[in-house]
């Protein structure tokens, strides 16, 4: 796959997720306006029938209560549609090590090339790497020079690999699910500023 069809994609994905979001956070907001006008009723009813200070008081609190329940349920709604960004991103990185593509096998010779670089070393005998059972051939190629002794294991992973010495003190971990987790605080931030840009709370 290009780099422009990477791109394409990319963007293909950010304009499903923004719709997406956008549905969501319409209706969580519509929503929330339900509970807020909701909440105004019971306060307005409540206030004719109590005094000028009590009305006050407990119409501060309904309307306090409400509009929290309103920005809970924003939240709520922004975190689940972020949350289902990532799980589209996880299925489109699944397709992609399933088809076995060019730059997926660049991606685990790359990977394959770091894990080598942090857990050989002088003192490493044999180094294990672990990875999907349909990957394992894929790898087993591309480690016929390997400078070191290496042992294939099968391990539940979408694609990628992680790596370890034999006694399991030095470990590099590049699976696909590894790294979408180490990125995923990054990723947050950013995707939630790009969907909900302008979307109070």
């Amino acid at each position: 796959m290009s780099s422009e069809q990477l791109e394409a994609l990319k963007e293909e994905i950010w304009r499903r997720a923004r719709e997406r979001a956008e549905r969501i956070l319409k209706e969580a907001e519509m929503e929330a306006e339900g509970i807020l006008e909701e909440a105004r009723k019971r306060v307005e009813e409540s206030l004719r029938s109590s005094l000028e200070s009590e009305k006050t008081l407990l119409r501060r609190r309904m309307l306090g209560r409400a509009l929290s329940e309103g920005r809970r349920m924003l939240i709520m709604a922004k975190s689940e549609v972020v949350e289902k960004v990532f799980a589209r991103a996880l299925e489109k990185l699944r397709s992609e090590a399933e088809s076995k593509s060019e730059a997926y096998r660049s991606f685990l010779r790359r990977s394959l090339e770091q894990a080598l670089d942090h857990v050989s070393g002088p003192d490493v005998d044999e180094v294990i790497v672990y990875a999907n059972e349909s990957d394992l051939d894929l790898i087993a190629s591309m480690i016929e020079n390997a400078p070191v002794s290496m042992r294939l294991e099968r391990a539940s992973m979408i694609g990628g690999l992680n790596a370890s010495d034999a006694g399991g003190q030095r470990i590099y971990y590049s699976s696909i699910e590894s790294r979408l987790e180490a990125l995923k605080p990054i990723l947050r931030e950013k995707i939630a500023a790009m969907l909900f840009r302008g979307v109070g709370a």
